[in-house]
């Protein structure tokens, strides 16, 4: 390259192209061994995914441009052909280059889900077995686990780009590095029970601060220290039929923190969502999601959100999906006094997913932020960005629309809404 654009440094953007040539590659091993798909419990799946996004902030705290990236490599080793049956060994590790667009629209709620400190780092590495049936099954993880994996999730809302429609804020802020999701785990275990094809229960206990927080870049970031203090979340899931799911959640940390305003605090909350397919409109799904937490100790004290996805909603385009939602949270007590923000903050999203091909596609996306919380005395920003997407797996089929992790064998039945 002779040339770089004038936001992007030269090396940021070598690595994005190293990324989308290591990815290429890997898809053109997988389209020259499809007939592998034909079976895939291998012992070994793995799978690549791009991430880019460009957003022009036009009014804002600090209006300009920022642009992030995200490479991530899975792989998942199954031991069924080893004499292991339901043993699993997964692991995921991502690459992060950009810059931040909270910081250029003083949102608290974080508008774009890809945003971290540039690092690479091991995401996830932890050692799985599941006993049962599809139906009824008993699954356990053991080591670095993405919370969000099994919390709080929601196949609907992860169509869109704003934090908030993947993990609630009233979660995704406590504790004092966050809980153990993107971009920083922590070691812990989760129990996966399900006890019929309607219900599923869930419990995880983790290290009570996620990474370390003096090593914000480091690749391998757990500290293991016992004064953290433990973790400790669960959850219910009820399929009430093939187009709708409940899920209710609840969780606690059991060492004390010093809260904003100086006194010691003890964070805990519980969550509950919803979303459902409209039996007369297959192709319309809406999700709503609420959740609270302790107002002294917590940087959003309580949230409201929810949204409407519509699949094939241009004449042609069967696959594109469009999608709006808002997410409303309630900024604490302590937070809110302390820093001189307001005391909610609302975000405001219009989403179009195209897609262009089965491993890759293109989502422009719009929002718009009123009063944000990020910071004191910020005004309302919009945020106008696209996000192009590129992901490819073997042996095992994988769309670019898919957010999840298709190495991961499933530890429960729970159908989700749209999936059947």
């Amino acid at each position: 390259m002779g040339a770089c654009f004038p936001h992007l440094r030269c090396r940021r953007f070598r690595r994005l192209t190293v990324g989308s040539l290591l990815l290429s590659s890997f898809h053109a091993v997988s389209v020259a061994s499809a007939s592998a798909e034909e079976n895939p419990l291998r012992p070994l799946a793995v799978a690549g995914r791009e991430t880019f996004d460009a957003f022009a902030v036009p009014a804002g705290k600090r209006p300009g441009t920022s642009v992030l990236n995200k490479m991530q490599l899975s792989g998942t080793l199954r031991g069924d052909e080893f004499g292991l049956e339901g043993w699993s060994l997964h692991a995921q590790v991502f690459r992060f280059d950009g810059q931040s667009l909270s910081r250029r629209m003083a949102d608290i709620q974080t508008a774009d889900n890809i945003e971290a400190v540039p690092v690479t780092r091991l995401f996830e590495a932890y050692l799985s077995r599941v006993w049962g049936t599809r139906h009824r099954s008993l699954g356990i993880r053991v080591g670095l686990i993405d919370l969000n994996s099994q919390f709080d999730t929601n196949d609907t809302a992860s169509l869109m780009l704003n934090s908030s429609h993947g993990i609630g804020p009233d979660l995704s802020r406590s504790g004092r590095n966050g809980p153990s999701i993107y971009p920083v785990t922590a070691a812990g275990s989760t129990v996966t029970w399900t006890a019929t094809p309607a219900w599923t229960f869930r419990l995880g206990v983790f290290d009570g601060v996620a990474g370390s927080p003096g090593r914000p870049r480091a690749f391998f970031a757990e500290r293991l220290n016992p004064a953290d203090g433990l973790l400790a979340i669960t959850q219910t899931d009820l399929s009430i039929s093939k187009n709708a799911q409940v899920e209710a959640g609840a969780w606690t940390y059991t060492a004390e923190r010093l809260g904003p305003n100086g006194g010691k605090a003890h964070d805990r909350g519980a969550y509950l969502s919803y979303q459902r397919r409209l039996n007369r409109l297959p192709h319309l799904s809406f999700w709503l999601r609420a959740g609270i937490a302790d107002r002294q100790a917590q940087t959003v004290a309580a949230y409201l959100g929810g949204g409407l996805v519509q699949q094939g909603a241009v004449p042609g385009r069967p696959d594109d999906k469009i999608g709006m939602a808002i997410a409303h949270a309630i900024i604490g007590d302590g937070v809110a006094g302390t820093l001189k923000v307001p005391g909610a903050e609302t975000n405001f999203e219009l989403t179009y997913q195209a897609k262009i091909s089965p491993h890759f596609v293109i989502q422009p996306d719009v929002s718009y932020v009123r009063r944000p919380a990020g910071e004191g005395h910020a005004p309302d920003s919009v945020g106008l960005g696209i996000r192009l997407v590129y992901a490819t797996a073997y042996p095992l089929r994988m769309t670019a629309s898919d957010p999840g992790d298709p190495t991961v064998p499933p530890d429960s039945s729970s159908p989700a809404p749209g999936n059947d």
